[in-house]
């Protein structure tokens, strides 16, 4: 009897061999996938809450080129206004153009050489200047919009009162996966000066 345990020992030796290997494969392959997510890096169109500790709000994969709209109403003169922002390289976010439908104290600045008419549209050139961590406070009078890459951005879920931090950040494929499968933030990266 003893030498037949000892033969059943010996049979299923090979089986546990061959099943851990195939799980130790799996394993290193699991591995070898998240070590490549985590050294592919994108760039980020982030919206983030500084009065939440820079909670993050919404984050939407962009490539350089693409453009940003932020159009609101104006609280004064309840006119239309647009901003159109552009994903520079680095990454950055640059302003490309604003576009009102008047002109006046208190309203965005226009200026004659930069300034021209489409339409009802004020549209002033604004060359492209880098305006990362633009901050935009949230008031029902406004009616936010954001959209970018042509979609809408969903800001119902941000409490009216509040400011808002556009930015553009650069992460891994990993993280930014990990935020869109399961809501799992990450912290901004600190700004040098």
């Amino acid at each position: 009897m003893a030498s037949d345990a000892g033969n059943k020992a010996i049979i299923f030796a090979p089986v546990n061999t061959r099943i851990a290997k195939k799980v130790l494969g799996l394993i290193g392959a699991v591995i070898a996938l998240l070590l490549v997510l985590y050294l592919i890096p994108v760039d980020i169109f982030t919206l983030r809450l500084p009065r939440q500790a820079s909670s993050l709000s919404a984050a939407v994969r962009v490539k350089s080129g693409q453009v940003i709209r932020l159009s609101y109403r104006h609280s004064v003169e309840l006119m239309r206004v647009e901003g159109r922002f552009q994903i520079g390289p680095g990454p950055s976010l640059l302003l490309k153009e604003t576009r009102t439908t008047s002109v006046g104290t208190g309203l965005p600045n226009t200026y004659p050489d930069r300034t021209r008419r489409e339409g009802d549209w004020f549209v002033v050139d604004e060359k492209l200047r880098e305006v990362g961590g633009f901050r935009f406070f949230l008031s029902p009078i406004n009616q936010t919009r954001l959209a970018t890459a042509g979609k809408p951005i969903d800001l119902s879920a941000i409490r009216a009162g509040s400011i808002i931090i556009m930015n553009v950040e650069r992460v891994s494929l990993l993280r930014w996966l990990l935020w869109r499968i399961g809501s799992v933030p990450w912290f901004p990266e600190p700004q040098t000066q």
